[in-house]
């Protein structure tokens, strides 16, 4: 018999998602809302919000949530569209590693939610 660990409470995360220099607020999405908008998530950067829905596995809300920090890092890292490989990995790397620096608790969660087979 195998014991999973249990992860904390999705609404125990911290509203406050640090990216280089923005703070971004985690949302818990409704899901009335997020199908709406046909979406599982979504990261606004000009009003500095990211949002989850909340009716989807916490390994999907995990992805979901590292997605949308990636888009915020995009952001932070002022890319353009058409930008080199190169240019995408050695600009979002340091601004990647700043946010699993800067937000323990978002990504300890991430981590463990990931190692979990549903």
């Amino acid at each position: 018999m195998s014991r999973r660990r249990r992860l904390p409470e999705r609404t125990e995360l911290p509203s406050v998602i640090k990216i280089g220099v923005y703070e971004y607020e985690l949302i818990h999405w409704d899901p009335l809302e997020a199908e709406a908008e046909g979406s599982l998530g979504n990261c606004n950067r000009f009003e500095f919000k990211i949002r989850v829905r909340t009716d989807i596995p916490d390994s999907s809300f995990a992805e979901t949530l590292e997605h949308e920090i990636n888009h915020a890092c995009w952001h932070a890292a002022a890319l353009k569209t058409k930008a080199a490989e190169e240019t995408v990995v050695n600009r979002l790397t340091p601004l990647q590693m700043m946010a699993r620096r800067d937000n323990p608790e978002i990504y300890a969660w991430i981590d463990r939610a990931i190692a979990q087979k549903d």
